[in-house]
């Protein structure tokens, strides 16, 4: 899973008008952030960054639901127990991307790499199952967060 490039984001306004949806300054503004974020936002993420272009929590809530219900927008239950929400690939493929997330200060940074495709083709021959996707997070003590805890380690001993 590459990065995406400057000439690969959406056009949020055409995007929404060619998936039948009024194209409103909140709602470009949704778009363009749910297609910029490396990250899975939730709802609360969400609403703290577009709420300058006139988003009420509720109208965030409405609309991430619509997204949702047009399989534009994906929820993923992240690892902590919260509810996030990501773009829906592009290309027609219904990856989630793969994400480590540091135990302690719950900085995420995406994987691009992806074992588990193989399998899955794998499973769904083998089951019968179509349309079969998954989302994959790791979590770990990022390098940061390690140098506090050994620097503390060190003084005790």
């Amino acid at each position: 899973m590459a990065t995406r490039t400057a000439s690969q984001t959406i056009d949020a306004a055409s995007w929404l008008r060619k998936e039948g949806l009024r194209a409103t300054h909140g709602r470009i503004a949704i778009v363009e952030l749910l297609d910029a974020s490396k990250v899975p936002l939730t709802l609360a993420e969400i609403h703290e960054k577009v709420r300058k272009a006139g988003c009420d929590f509720a109208t965030v809530f409405r609309f991430i639901s619509i997204l949702e219900k047009k399989e534009l927008v994906e929820r993923v239950a992240w690892i902590d127990g919260t509810t996030r929400h990501e773009i829906r690939s592009r290309d027609g493929h219904h990856h989630h991307h793969h994400y480590l997330i540091c135990r302690t200060c719950h900085k995420v940074e995406p994987i691009d790499e992806c074992v588990v495709e193989q399998f899955e083709d794998q499973i769904a021959k083998e089951r019968g199952y179509a349309g079969i996707s998954h989302s994959l997070q790791l979590s770990g003590v990022c390098p940061k967060c390690q140098k506090p805890a050994a620097k503390a380690q060190g003084k005790r001993s």
